[in-house]
């Protein structure tokens, strides 16, 4: 394989892996916060 076309398939799969990374913390991330949905409590009506 010449060497800029490894040079290119190099950098073509640092690239994939900091996207995988990239994804991968946007979800550990996601899974750190609490859901943001309203707290609902029932109040007797008598």
């Amino acid at each position: 394989m010449p060497h800029e076309l490894q040079e290119q398939f190099t950098a073509l799969q640092r690239e994939l892996l900091l996207t995988i990374r990239a994804l991968i913390d946007w979800y550990l991330d996601r899974l750190d916060k609490p859901e943001l949905e309203p707290q609902v409590e029932d109040i007797p009506i008598e």
